[in-house]
């Protein structure tokens, strides 16, 4: 490919979500000049929400950005009741009996986070953010990555550099450019979301509504703001759409009659589809994490269900450790599979218990089978009254030590 122009940095970061925002960052701070690639023209955050928990506020903390983060318009959720679509309580997960500093998770707006970290970026003479950029291929010497090619603005670009980070999530062209074998897996559900108005009695509370084959969930995301999820299948989308908007609405008012007393109001605002968005949902998992000359983090590594709330958490865990092992590699002048194996090895662990859970809780959660059905809403109801089930579930969730429920737990969780 011809070269209009040539750039050499040390580290190249595909991708800019916050897992590669943060490695960035941590690398820039350690004297490294990085170059941070994305293919939108510039962040165009999706109508939804997403949920930073005790670890991910933890690193933020670390990162001295996490005070930004609580004066911004975001919500301390404390609690999470879960509900069966006709209204019946199930459990009540309770952050404030977590210890502190954070006997809380935060949600928001994705945008918040987002500005907070470019913000940071731009104040870093080490990095450079190239929008609109495109990932092409890559540059290889003696069977080490050493950089890659791009485009931008119709142009090709070179950069040369000492390490490729994939962070461009679950279908990561990045990934497929490093021929890791993986195996993506698309689950059956995913998600109608939107952003409303946050209407009057709605209180500080997240909620889920649990049905056969159906969930909704409202989560406060700032004072007057409120994200709403819908689950629908994927291969049900185009058929939903075709029925046009109200016939949507009609359908979440059908679960529970409190659900259109409380938001059939802020719902009468979204008057088309190009107000919502829809969130597929993947499972990646990868042989490997890493090649000579090249890593993945994030969803590009390790996607994994939503039901967890662990995934952008995840990938922020993911950079700080990396940023170590890159350290490393660079003191070393060893930039080979082997050397950032360190990294995965690491992480690894971790990562599939948290996408197990995640299996777990859709063969659950999403079921049609009334034997199913009975099991989820039974374990939630123990979860509710054994407190040494609801912590172990929490702190997995919070990521503080994860820990999905033993045979022990299972039993307790089903028996009398």
């Amino acid at each position: 490919m011809p070269n209009a122009l040539s750039k050499k940095f040390d580290l190249i970061v595909v991708g800019a979500g916050v897992g590669g925002l943060i490695l960035s960052l941590l690398m820039a701070r350690k004297g490294f000049r990085v170059a941070v690639l994305d293919q939108q023209a510039h962040p165009m955050p999706l109508p939804r929400g997403e949920i930073l928990q005790p670890n991910g506020l933890n690193i933020l903390a670390q990162l001295g950005l996490l005070e930004a983060l609580l004066k911004s318009d975001v919500h301390f959720n404390k609690k999470v009741h879960f509900h069966q679509s006709s209204g019946a309580h199930l459990c009540t997960i309770d952050y404030m009996r977590l210890p502190l500093p954070y006997p809380y998770s935060v949600v928001l707006l994705p945008a918040i986070l987002q500005e907070i970290l470019l913000d940071a970026l731009a104040a870093s003479p080490r990095i450079e953010t190239f929008w609109g950029t495109s990932f092409k291929g890559l540059i290889k010497k003696d069977n080490c990555i050493v950089g890659l090619e791009a485009m931008q603005a119709e142009s090709p670009v070179t950069f040369e550099c000492s390490i490729v980070a994939g962070a461009d999530g679950a279908g990561s062209r990045v990934r497929a450019a490093f021929q890791v074998a993986h195996r993506t897996h698309a689950y059956e559900d995913g998600y109608i979301t939107m952003v409303v108005d946050r209407p009057p009695g709605f209180q500080e509370d997240s909620r889920y509504y649990l049905g056969k084959g159906t969930i909704f969930g409202a989560f406060p995301v700032s004072d007057t703001k409120v994200y709403l999820f819908y689950m629908i299948p994927t291969h049900q989308i185009a058929a939903v759409k075709n029925r046009g908007i109200d016939d949507l609405k009609l359908a979440i008012f059908s679960l529970n009659p409190e659900i259109e007393i409380m938001f059939g109001g802020p719902l009468q605002a979204v008057s088309g589809w190009e107000q919502t968005a829809y969130m597929r949902c993947f499972r990646v998992r990868c042989d490997q994490w890493a090649v000579d000359g090249g890593v993945l983090l994030g969803d590009a590594a390790h996607a994994m269900n939503p039901h967890v709330a662990q995934g952008r958490n995840s990938a922020m865990a993911d950079a700080v450790l990396l940023a170590d092992v890159l350290e490393d590699c660079f003191q070393q002048g060893d930039f080979s599979q082997n050397k950032l194996r360190r990294y995965e090895q690491a992480r690894r662990v971790e990562i599939e218990k948290l996408q197990s859970l995640g299996d777990e809780m859709v063969f659950f959660w999403n079921s049609t089978s009334p034997v199913l059905l009975w099991l989820r809403d039974r374990v939630f109801k123990k979860v509710e009254r054994k407190p040494h089930l609801h912590d172990k579930l929490l702190k997995t969730v919070a990521g503080i030590d994860v820990s999905p429920f033993n045979l022990i737990d299972r039993l307790s969780a089903v028996c009398l």
